[in-house]
């Protein structure tokens, strides 16, 4: 039997394919990821909003007022990131297979 090379990008496209349909705990991983880092954005334009008002003219109750909810905002995005683990990505398993020759001589 004839062995049948396939250029690596369509190995990744049919690798990318077949992990979309058969590996939903790397879905949901991938989601849960993008799902925290919304809400990070959205707490990271929060506390630019307050510190732009800080700069403005404020009343001691309006300041007092924006320092707490901008205390708040960072204690919010201390406590996303602390139990966050580093996002680390793998190689593709293909890069190991097309770069190896018969014999294991790159």
């Amino acid at each position: 039997m004839t062995e049948i090379r396939l250029p690596k990008q369509v190995i990744d496209r049919i690798e990318d394919r077949w992990w979309s349909r058969f590996n939903k705990d790397r879905q949901r991983t991938s989601e849960q990821i993008d799902e925290r880092l919304e809400r990070l954005r959205a707490h990271r334009n929060n506390v630019g909003r307050y510190r732009r008002l800080l700069g403005t003219k404020l009343s001691d109750l309006e300041r007092d007022f924006v320092n707490r909810r901008l205390s708040e905002e960072m204690a919010a995005m201390q406590v996303l990131t602390a139990d966050m683990p580093p996002v680390v990505l793998a190689p593709p398993a293909n890069e190991q297979i097309v770069g190896q020759s018969v014999g294991g001589q790159p």
